[in-house]
């Protein structure tokens, strides 16, 4: 089963977030092979990088597959917490995708020399949120064995 950690400072956000992930999950065009991903929502950089030590004293296989990060947590914890996760060499691996409001961010070197494997801007519409999702689980995702995902009549293939 995929596995995802969604960072983010919004409990409004990240319910949305599921919800996209639910309707992307439906879409998908094999029958059900895989459950949907597992989501851990955390809403501070302590509180995520905490449960990833736990994780990480089950066992590596317990880590989640893709970490999706909210770059505008409050107090430039996002960046503290990106850091910390390439100084620990057991988490330093792991594929970290950024949200952010919008992609007029000064940063942008500074993420991808950090090891960010994406940057996404945040949508205004629930309909732009699942076509972001369903590129985070067609792209990042690769232990997926549902890549196809059925498009609606309309939709483009990303």
């Amino acid at each position: 089963m995929p596995k995802l950690l969604l960072l983010t400072d919004s409990p409004g956000e990240a319910e949305l977030f599921c919800d996209a992930l639910t309707v992307v999950w439906e879409r998908l065009e094999s029958p059900p092979s895989s459950p949907q991903p597992a989501i851990d929502v955390q809403h501070t950089a302590e509180c995520a990088l905490e449960s990833l030590r736990k994780q990480l004293a089950l066992g590596a296989h317990s880590l989640p597959d893709l970490i999706v990060l909210d770059l505008n947590l409050p107090g430039a914890t996002s960046l503290s917490c990106l850091r910390e996760l390439r100084n620990d060499f057991r988490l330093a691996n792991l594929p970290v995708v950024v949200m952010a409001r919008s992609d007029a961010q000064p940063s942008m070197r500074t993420l991808y020399g950090l090891g960010v494997v994406g940057y996404l801007v945040k949508p205004r519409c629930f309909s732009d949120l699942i076509t972001m999702v369903r590129k985070i689980c067609q792209t990042w995702l690769p232990k997926n064995p549902r890549q196809e995902i059925c498009l609606s009549d309309g939709e483009q293939n990303l």
